[in-house]
């Protein structure tokens, strides 16, 4: 916002400060859109929080793959939700969505649904009308890419081959029809190879995401893939599998993607119009909690700026009633538009150091709120409209490209419930393994581990796994998870694994022979060497004995 004709608001009555929606002339903005991102990325199990979205901005990295659903798809929504989408792209980050449907008849892991030959084209058709409800649950409309994960299959199957094809031709069509860009990623020498076909008759995807992980970090030169197939800005190559990665404090266990292809972006409002730039200038809300300030040639000439104080009149998805708001408005002339969008960032601080618990948000409306990314340093990213930072006195700064209502939302909402943690025995420890919950700051900052309601161990809310000692566990115990959040909100505790430890045998000899052990030994190795010398025929107690320590406790899940 510049200089000319600074408009500071009069104090509204209450419900103007709530920003009642009778008074609101704002135009709302699509959240996400399709747009070309050149660069690297990388995809995780689960969507990143956004806290370690904003410490990631440190990396190479400006683009994210995000599992939007599908019926193989390995990991739960997590972070992933329409604020958390509407945060990360105005983050500056660029999305993959990724859709896990049906794979391959002839894929190696049986385990997994598959597609149906007599069926794949109406299959096909289905996975997108899923894909796209789904992606529109997460704000991402329409113009955005989505990407089929079809996983490597065998190559010599001239049957499983047709059944990819006529599942993506449909997917593709399906696609198209709902108003979304149609993707496929897959292994480079079986998935992408046989849609290779599918071009010269107007059925292959849009854009492909090449699955080979050479380390080359380059879209083109792939020995299965020749340059003249998806060359324009059509391709994603994932070159690296599994690892983790450390920037800003927070690792993440990721694969790398070079990327030169349709991703969703943060929607563009239109440019400023106006008569020449304004000069820089500042503004100070009613209230004096609030301060915006803008450089030279950030708003057309002749407008006016306006911050208007309020608060939250009620509780909203997990923020407290009366938390501070504040309306970023501008205006023009009589006769012109007021400008949707600044030519540079405009800066909003406030006043009031900020507090444990506080997210600092954003929302086009004032109802609909998400959560911002936190900035390195006070400079928006490329492609970002909108962030914050915390000065050096603590003070939280919001920068944004657009007019808006900011607000500093106090976080009182639990994270969701984890599920039932898994466990197995290894080592001398039981690891329990278990789904990410979700927090409606975007970021869940750790889990606890409970045994018998005591907490025992913390983990980061990056991680969704940890290893309790056996030697910590009693005759009977009840481990369960809980998430916490930034605010230090904690969830309800997930169901129970209960941990039982089996008695040993009671015929069992007190001081147990030697040949004994020898012969479990050869058991555990998998009897690949010659049986120790051992009794004929063993002892009945033996076999109860080398149960009891093979399997020392039982696993129960409940809840």
């Amino acid at each position: 916002m510049r200089r000319i004709a600074l408009a500071a608001a009069v104090v509204c009555a209450a419900a103007c400060a709530a920003f009642a929606s009778a008074g609101r002339t704002t135009t709302l903005r699509a959240a996400t859109a399709g747009g070309t991102f050149t660069g690297l990325g990388f995809d995780t199990c689960t969507a990143p929080s956004l806290s370690a979205l904003g410490a990631w901005l440190a990396s190479p990295y400006r683009a994210v793959g995000i599992y939007v659903g599908g019926v193989n798809r390995a990991c739960g929504d997590g972070n992933l939700s329409a604020s958390w989408v509407t945060g990360a792209t105005a983050g500056g980050w660029s999305l993959i969505p990724l859709y896990v449907g049906l794979q391959a008849p002839c894929v190696s892991d049986k385990s997994v649904a598959r597609i149906d030959p007599a069926s794949a084209a109406a299959q096909g058709t289905a996975a997108a009308d899923d894909a796209v409800q789904r992606a529109q649950s997460f704000g991402l409309g329409a113009g955005v890419p989505l990407y089929f994960d079809m996983e490597g299959y065998a190559t010599n199957d001239q049957g499983c081959t047709q059944a990819v094809q006529q599942f993506v031709a449909s997917w593709d069509a399906e696609v198209h029809a709902l108003g979304y860009v149609a993707g496929v990623y897959g292994s480079a020498s079986s998935t992408i190879r046989d849609l290779i076909p599918l071009v010269a008759a107007g059925t292959a995807p849009d854009d492909v995401d090449i699955g080979h992980w050479n380390g080359d970090q380059s879209v083109f030169g792939d020995s299965y893939v020749p340059d003249r197939y998806w060359p324009d800005h059509q391709r994603i190559h994932q070159y690296r599998g599994g690892h983790d990665e450390t920037f800003g404090g927070v690792t993440l266990n990721v694969d790398d993607d070079a990327v030169d292809a349709t991703v969703a972006v943060a929607a563009a409002a239109p440019p400023p119009i106006g008569s020449g730039p304004s000069p820089a200038g500042s503004l100070t809300a009613p209230d004096g909690l609030s301060v915006a300030t803008w450089p030279a040639g950030a708003l057309p000439q002749g407008t006016a700026v306006t911050l208007t104080p309020g608060s939250l009149a009620a509780a909203e998805s997990g923020f407290a009633a009366g938390s501070y708001l504040v309306q970023l408005s501008v205006s023009a002339p009589e006769g012109s538009a007021p400008p949707t969008a600044f030519a540079a960032p405009v800066q909003i601080r406030f006043v009031t150091p900020s507090l444990t618990g506080v997210v600092p948000s954003v929302s086009p409306d004032g109802q609909t709120w998400s959560p911002l990314l936190r900035l390195p340093a006070a400079k928006l990213p490329a492609g970002a409209t909108a962030g914050y930072t915390v000065d050096r006195t603590g003070r939280i700064v919001v920068l944004t490209t657009a007019p808006d209502w900011f607000g500093l939302l106090r976080d009182v909402g639990r994270p969701s419930r984890p599920a039932t943690p898994d466990g197995r025995l290894a080592g001398g420890a039981i690891h329990l393994g278990w789904a990410p919950s979700q927090d409606n700051s975007g970021t869940v900052a750790g889990y606890r581990i409970l045994l018998g309601g005591v907490p025992v161990k913390s983990v980061p809310g990056t991680s969704t796994s940890a290893a309790i000692r056996l030697s910590a566990l009693g005759a009977r115990s009840v481990l369960r998870v809980a998430a916490l959040d930034a605010a230090g909100n904690t969830s309800v505790a997930s169901g129970a694994l209960v941990v039982l430890r089996r008695q040993r045998p009671a015929d069992a000899p007190k001081a147990v022979p030697a040949w004994a052990w020898k012969l479990l030994d050869w058991l555990r190795a998998g009897r690949a060497t010659a049986r120790p010398k051992a009794p004929h025929p063993l002892p009945r107690w033996f076999w109860r004995w080398a149960t009891w320590q093979l399997q020392p406790y039982r696993l129960t899940r409940n809840g």
